[in-house]
């Protein structure tokens, strides 16, 4: 679903950069806007950017909590197992309902 999604928002983006463009607007459309519309486009463009940006830093700060949480639930199941107290299926049990949101 991911790999899907990145692969429109990058055909997107090459059929954008394909268009000459300036902050968005086609350049023909550009070259007809007043000082004070360019200007209220650049701030919109830039703010625009700026959520992008924030919203990629979130995401990778979520993937990165998801990947460390798998890794610690992966290391407390084998201790589990290793320490021979219950049977492998029930430390897979203790493991999905102590770590159950990540899998």
């Amino acid at each position: 679903m991911t790999k899907a999604i990145f692969g429109v928002l990058c055909l997107l983006s090459l059929l954008t950069a394909c268009s000459r463009a300036i902050y968005g607007v086609p350049a023909e459309q550009w070259e007809q806007m007043s000082e004070t519309e360019r200007q209220v486009t650049i701030d919109r463009f830039e703010r625009q950017e700026a959520i992008n940006a924030q919203t990629r830093a979130q995401a990778e700060a979520t993937r990165k909590a998801v990947e460390k949480a798998r890794a610690e639930a992966k290391e407390f199941e084998r201790q589990c197992i290793e320490s021979k107290e219950q049977t492998e299926e029930e430390c897979r049990k203790l493991t999905r309902t102590r770590f159950g949101r990540i899998f």
